[in-house]
């Protein structure tokens, strides 16, 4: 009898204790806790990312085909290269500027947040993609051309910009 109520006891502090984690799991998710607000470093930095989103997809909108008009002579090749480098560096400079309204880290969340979502839409129109060939392979090579070099030079000049604050 003793042994049966051991055991139950056991099973109570092992049912108490997971939900204690569960608990602690989603308490990653609330802004406030105990009525203050917590870091907010989440939600600002995916806001930023929405408006680094949108300078992106503004400054491959409005320079692509200028970019195309004035490189019409030139190989496929250069063309690509400073359709994917220009827009990108024009972005980046733009979305560099919050470096001095936002906090560092904030801005490098921002780029994360851009990561995973360039990450998602990838997945996802690969698997919506799957069965035509030609699209999948449409979808990459514009994916490859405007995706990778932004974040590549967000991250870098963010994590500079961090490095140098911190040093200073």
């Amino acid at each position: 009898m003793n042994q049966d109520f051991e055991k139950e006891l056991r099973r109570a502090e092992r049912e108490k204790e997971q939900a204690r984690r569960v608990e602690s799991f989603w308490d990653a998710f609330r802004l406030t806790e105990n009525g203050h607000v917590k870091s907010t470093l989440l939600l600002n930095s995916f806001c930023l990312s929405i408006l680094f989103l949108a300078v992106y997809g503004a400054a491959f909108f409005l320079l692509t085909d200028p970019i195309h008009a004035w490189l019409a002579l030139a190989p496929r090749a250069v063309e690509n290269l400073v359709s994917a480098l220009l827009p990108a560096l024009i972005g980046t400079a733009i979305c560099a500027l919050t470096h001095l309204i936002c906090h560092p880290q904030t801005v490098l969340a921002a780029y994360g947040w851009l990561l995973l979502l360039a990450l998602a839409s990838l997945v996802t129109m690969l698997l919506l993609l799957r069965g035509d060939h030609g699209a999948s392979v449409l979808f990459l090579q514009l994916f490859g051309m405007m995706v990778p070099v932004p974040l590549l030079m967000g991250f870098g000049s963010s994590w500079w910009l961090l490095r140098r604050r911190n040093s200073l």
